[in-house]
């Protein structure tokens, strides 16, 4: 079963509407361009398992909600993802949350992955030993490739081979997601005359490009909407993505860049940093789709599709933000469930309470009685009330319900006299569906 989380109430209008996913197929793509820079080549053809990617990049507001739960549940970020440059709103009808996220150095930008899956109720991916015990909430830790959990629910950064071939959509080996050329109408890049430029550029609210964008442009050109061929925004342009892995400007010749699932170098294999013969700030990272201080003939022409730009982990810019990617799986059912010694099958949840279960589907909740679940862990839970059917909840609205059969929102009301009560929102009706006493 699925459903469209709305904004029927205030209350719900409260959470943060994430940019939506789109699910990439399993499959191989033409990654890197000949004839450029010389890290770009061989253009090779890694095999990369289906995913999902976020459509738009992540915006300031909702990294605002989501380090508001992560700093109030150990997690710690730097100084400076607390003043992103917001972009300029000379027509004042773009609220500043809007604009991506940027100021934020790739610590911040892993940890803040692991903040929103945990917020949700997902399985985070980042931890700080290769058995997966440990989450990675707080520091500046060059984890590797082992340290992650790459079959967790949870959301993380695209490896650079995924980005590459999200951005690339279906049309390989071009400069653009749409073709060979870019115009002013077609992303947000330097001197691209958008109206939230300042000096050389500026950054655009996320999918601007959309085909309602304004821009000073001659009768020549066309305004229309820019997603790629899988529907994403802005994987040119605007502000340059975070991706996992540590740079190596040989990777492509190595048979390592050309495995199923590819992910990196990892960080002894990274290319070390050294300028005519000085060895600087040590390892860089990868960030992918160039940004609006960057030109199509720039050097080495850095707005094209497979340029690789690259920065420390622990730099922070004005024009580096983050996109977000999570594999293709689900949690079980009840995730983080403990257990009691003295009372074989009775678990808890902290967010969803006690409940038994033995030999079948069917569950005796101490407030909602007898009820029948199914779901892919906290984050989509549907559960049966046998005095009303299907509701719908998860970690990040509970205690809201949906209703399948009203088409309308609950709220279970925790602090009643007596068990089982919900109040709907909008007509403010209150219905027993749970577990009456005896």
């Amino acid at each position: 079963m699925q459903i469209l989380v709305t904004c029927l109430v205030t209350f719900l209008c409260t959470i943060p509407l994430f940019s939506e996913m789109v699910f990439i197929d399993e499959g191989r793509f033409y990654m890197g361009q000949k004839n450029n820079l010389e890290d770009e080549v061989p253009v090779h053809r890694p095999l990369i398992s289906s995913f999902f990617i976020s459509q738009k990049e992540v915006n300031i507001s909702d990294w605002a909600h989501v380090v508001a739960w992560a700093e109030y549940n150990g997690y710690d970020f730097s100084d400076h993802q607390y003043s992103p440059r917001p972009g300029i709103n000379r027509g004042g009808l773009v609220e500043p949350g809007q604009f991506p996220m940027n100021s934020i150095t790739w610590y911040d930008a892993v940890k803040w992955c692991n903040a929103k899956s945990e917020m949700e109720g997902r399985n985070p991916c980042y931890y700080l030993d290769i058995q997966h015990l440990n989450v990675y909430r707080k520091g500046k830790v060059n984890i590797d490739s082992e340290m992650v959990n790459w079959k967790a629910s949870g959301f993380r950064l695209p490896t650079e081979a995924e980005w590459e071939k999200a951005a690339r959509g279906k049309l390989p080996e071009y400069n653009y997601p749409w073709g060979t050329k870019i115009d002013e109408s077609m992303a947000n890049y330097k001197n691209s005359r958008d109206p939230f430029e300042s000096g050389i550029g500026g950054i655009t609210p996320v999918g601007y490009f959309d085909g309602n964008q304004t821009v000073n442009i001659n009768k020549n050109l066309e305004l229309s909407d820019m997603k790629n061929s899988y529907g994403l925004y802005d994987v040119i342009g605007n502000v340059s993505e975070w991706c996992w892995d540590w740079y190596d400007d040989t990777w492509y010749k190595k048979s390592k860049s050309k495995v199923q699932d590819t992910l990196g170098p990892t960080f002894s294999e990274a290319s070390k940093h050294i300028v005519e013969g000085v060895l600087l700030d040590g390892r860089r990272k990868i960030h992918r789709g160039g940004a609006f201080d960057d030109g199509p003939t720039d050097e080495g022409k850095p707005l094209r599709i497979a340029f690789r730009h690259v920065e420390y982990p622990h730099s922070y810019q004005w024009t580096i933000g983050l996109r977000l990617v999570k594999s293709n799986v689900d949690d079980e059912l009840w995730l983080g469930l403990d257990t009691f010694d003295n009372y074989p099958n009775w678990y808890f949840i902290k967010w969803f309470g006690y409940f038994y279960q033995k030999n079948s589907s069917w569950i005796f909740h101490t407030n909602f009685g007898w009820i029948y679940p199914e779901g892919k862990g906290s984050y989509d839970n549907w559960i049966y009330f046998i005095k009303h059917g299907w509701m719908w909840t998860s970690k990040l609205v509970y205690p809201y319900f949906y209703s399948n059969v009203d088409e309308t929102w609950y709220k279970y009301l925790s602090n009643s006299n007596e068990t089982g009560w919900f109040e709907n929102l909008l007509s403010k009706e209150k219905k027993r569906f749970g577990r009456v006493y005896p």
